[in-house]
């Protein structure tokens, strides 16, 4: 058996200056940014955490383009003019015209790639589904029930079974929390438009307070963790943090619908 050498490719890093280009999605929202640092041979797609799924797959398309203009020899900047000059703003995503610009480091470019936008906070909202008058009041209802008890959650015993094997411990979510956490998922506040994965983990707020967009976000980092590991939610519903989500969303509908809290 013959193995074919790996095809080249530009570094990944850089602890250099790095130039940049902002890529769009169609409605001229950023996706991410390709870079390039010619000292290094390196250059790459950063992905903006705060934006949408489809900064995924669009990175993956840019980054086969970075690496065929490699293949041909083209240094890392001139890689980017040429992506500059063939992007098509009637595709998925494009260069934005006149974007190049310099960043310090890609540590700072990432900073920047990490930025929320107004934008970002709209794509989110959007996904609330407004219209469903009884998923919002089994929410409200949800909500209100919860007790103190419901908040501190208790973990099944962990052991060696019979058989030999080990069982690990889980959590005990009472019938009111489950209540609370599909409700979440019926107004549209646990959605594949936030990348959750890509951001830091949701906290607790100074005040306890969070805005509407920023609830969707620890609302879809709870409910979707607890797939990958035990425990968001009851983390999230004993430090308070299932309370602001809830409260916020409630206080954004009852606002945007004309409720008694748009009154207050």
């Amino acid at each position: 058996m013959t193995y074919e050498p790996a095809p080249p490719r530009y570094r990944a890093e850089t602890d250099g200056p790095v130039h940049h280009l902002t890529v769009a999605d169609a409605r001229g929202e950023a996706m991410g940014y390709l870079w390039a640092n010619d000292e290094d041979d390196a250059a790459g797609w950063c992905l903006r955490p705060a934006g949408d799924r489809a900064g995924i797959n669009e990175g993956l398309e840019w980054s086969a383009r970075l690496a065929a203009a490699k293949a041909r020899g083209l240094v890392p900047t001139a890689a980017l003019a040429e992506l500059a000059r063939g992007s098509d703003p009637r595709r998925v995503s494009h260069v934005v015209p006149g974007s190049l610009a310099a960043a310090p480091s890609l540590a700072a470019l990432k900073e920047l790639a990490r930025v929320v936008t107004e934008a970002d906070d709209r794509r989110l909202l959007a996904q609330l589904d407004r219209g469903n008058a009884d998923a919002w009041r089994e929410l409200r209802e949800a909500f209100t029930a919860l007790t103190d008890e419901d908040r501190d959650v208790r973990w099944s015993e962990g052991g060696q079974r019979p058989d030999g094997t080990r069982q690990m411990g889980y959590p005990l979510h009472s019938e009111r929390l489950r209540r609370l956490v599909g409700a979440l998922a019926a107004v549209g506040a646990v959605t594949p438009a936030y990348l959750w994965q890509d951001n830091p983990p949701p906290a607790v707020p100074a005040g306890g307070r969070l805005g509407p967009a920023d609830a969707v976000r620890a609302a879809t980092a709870v409910v979707r963790g607890e797939r990958f590991g035990d425990g968001t939610i009851a983390q999230a519903a004993g430090n308070g943090l299932l309370d602001a989500v809830a409260e916020s969303l409630c206080a954004w509908y009852e606002a945007v619908t004309g409720g008694p809290e748009a009154a207050s």
